[in-house]
């Protein structure tokens, strides 16, 4: 999915919102819209101003979300997360206003509210004075002076009855009127009271559903980097990129998927360290310094070979002098002239040139990499994870794998994870740069259960049967802890090395290996944790795989 196709998902979740949400009104809707915008892209949407309650509450509201330590950095060269943050926090807020609505407490009052708003004029005459005795159960005469309203009323009200006896020289449609426009004004007023004590109930119920909300976001963005990091060692070490593999349909819900790993936290952390340090040693050992020699060989001009004439020149040469110079010394004043320019060197003689060829040598250094210009093979990795192999040779072999897969995508090969102890589970990894979840499942699998090569060594010598991994690598990583071979099995591992020239690699993480088993393969390393440089020469392992084809 582009870009392009994120925003336009992105106005479509912004004009239901509009249309549809049921948070304040659509106005204030379009405003609260026009708002986050300007969070993400200030520079293209302008921050609204509206001297609304409800507005300045979600737009303090959404500051303290935006403030969230490392939610902006997540989503800057994310799109996908940008919008699944975005949709998060409208779906928030429709949810949250209903849930504020939804816990009315003053529904009963605004019940009375609008009955009493639309009672007719003779009605309220009759009941008029039910409505001080509610107002004053609810309210403080500080709130809303119910005793003026009810003293007002009644003298009103007793004249409107009275009319004409009454002293005041006023129409009964006149008392009616003063009748009805106090009736509004406490209307009013009781509206007015009323609707603050519900903003106020709904925005202590937003608070904390905010609250909730500002937790679960900042725990999400919290596990979201803590996966990034310790993935983005992993990722970088194969090639993938990070912005367009695994996190381009992340959304919060798909870290749930990621829990073992971040249980596991210091582990994979120790490997990652592994990892770096075989990226180190595998630099070494793929730059490769040659000494160059550049010879060159150019014609020189040298004055003292004496092949041609090719002009004149002036000098003291008196073997190379012209004859007009010579005649000079013919007469008595002429002589001295005649010393005096072979004194100055200014004898007029001949300027014979001709060239030779010389030879020059240029040395420097030149540092490349060797390019094998022949199709590369796949890889089958079979992977030891049994309960023997706990702790430090399971980082080995899972940085190993790694380190396989890794010369497998950079050269577009293809390879065969086997991983085994007394059953196999196998990752046909035809696409790796796509494979990333199976893989972290890999990263984050406990090695447990008894030791059975057989099964692996069967199905990579099914393989090497197909077409995909005929002209296959065998690479086994275990602590070779097993009693013997299968004679079936060596026969087969014979003819393909005989017949297929396939090679069989393996890689000993421990001293109580099979040595009997160990013969059968072609090429073994032996990893001892005290020993200097492994991990180069594991690389160095790496390298003659890598150079098979």
């Amino acid at each position: 999915m582009t870009i392009n196709d994120i925003e336009k998902e992105l106005e479509q979740e912004y004009e239901r919102f509009i249309e549809f949400g049921n948070l304040l009104d659509k106005r204030m809707r379009t405003y609260i819209v026009q708002y986050i915008k300007n969070k993400f892209n200030p520079r293209r949407f302008v921050i609204p101003t509206l001297n609304e309650q409800y507005f300045e509450y979600f737009r303090s509201a959404l500051d303290r979300i935006f403030l969230i330590d490392g939610l902006m950095e997540v989503t800057q060269y994310n799109e996908r997360l940008k919008k699944q943050v975005i949709s998060d926090i409208l779906y928030w807020l429709r949810k949250a206003n209903q849930k504020s609505k939804s816990k009315d407490p003053f529904e009963d009052e605004k019940k009375r509210l609008e009955g009493w708003s639309i009672t007719p004029f003779h009605v309220f005459l009759k009941r008029w004075t039910t409505l001080p005795s509610y107002l004053n159960s609810i309210y403080d005469r500080t709130e809303l002076d119910y005793l003026f309203f009810q003293e007002k009323f009644k003298s009103l009200i007793k004249a409107y009855n009275e009319y004409p006896q009454s002293s005041e020289q006023l129409s009964k449609q006149q008392y009616k009127s003063k009748i009805e426009v106090l009736f509004n004004d406490l209307l009013a007023q009781w509206d007015a009271l009323l609707y603050a004590k519900i903003l106020e109930f709904q925005l202590s119920k937003l608070e904390e559903e905010e609250e909730a909300f500002s937790e679960l976001l900042t725990r999400k963005v919290d596990e979201y980097r803590q996966i990034r990091d310790l993935v983005n060692p992993f990722s970088e070490y194969l090639g993938w990129d990070m912005s367009r593999k695994l996190w381009e349909e992340t959304s919060f819900e798909i870290l749930n998927h990621y829990d073992d790993l971040l249980k596991d936290e210091q582990s994979v952390k120790e490997l990652a360290d592994l990892l770096g340090n075989m990226r180190e040693a595998e630099i070494e050992i793929e730059e490769e310094e040659l000494d160059k020699t550049i010879i060159r060989q150019e014609w020189v001009v040298d004055e003292l070979m004496k092949s041609e004439i090719v002009g004149v020149k002036e000098s003291d040469d008196l073997t190379n002098m012209l004859s007009s110079e010579a005649v000079l010394l013919s007469g008595q004043q002429t002589e001295l002239l005649f010393l005096k320019r072979y004194a100055d060197k200014k004898l007029m003689t001949f300027r014979y040139e001709d060239k030779k060829l010389v030879s020059s040598e240029d040395h420097y250094v030149e540092v490349h990499q060797r390019v094998n210009q022949k199709e590369k093979g796949p890889f089958i990795v079979c992977v030891d994870t049994s309960e023997s192999m706990h702790g430090r040779p399971e980082q080995i072999a899972k940085v190993l794998t790694l380190g396989i897969l890794k010369m497998a995508m950079n050269q577009n090969r293809k390879a065969y994870l086997i991983n085994f102890s007394t059953g196999i589970q196998t990752l046909n990894l035809h696409d790796i740069a796509s494979s990333i979840g199976s893989i972290a499942a890999f990263l984050r699998k406990s090695f447990y259960g008894g030791t059975d090569a057989t099964l692996a060594l069967y199905e990579a010598l099914r393989q090497l049967g197909t077409n995909d991994y005929e002209d296959a690598d065998v690479l086994m990583v275990s602590d070779f802890i097993m009693s013997k071979m299968e004679t079936d099995i060596q026969n087969q591992i014979k003819y393909h090395q005989q017949n297929k020239n396939t090679q069989f690699h393996c890689l000993t993480l421990g001293r109580d290996y099979n040595e009997n088993v160990l013969a059968v393969f072609d090429t073994n390393w032996m990893y001892n944790p005290n020993e200097k440089g492994i991990i180069r020469a594991m690389t160095k392992g790496f390298q003659t795989i890598k150079e098979r084809y």
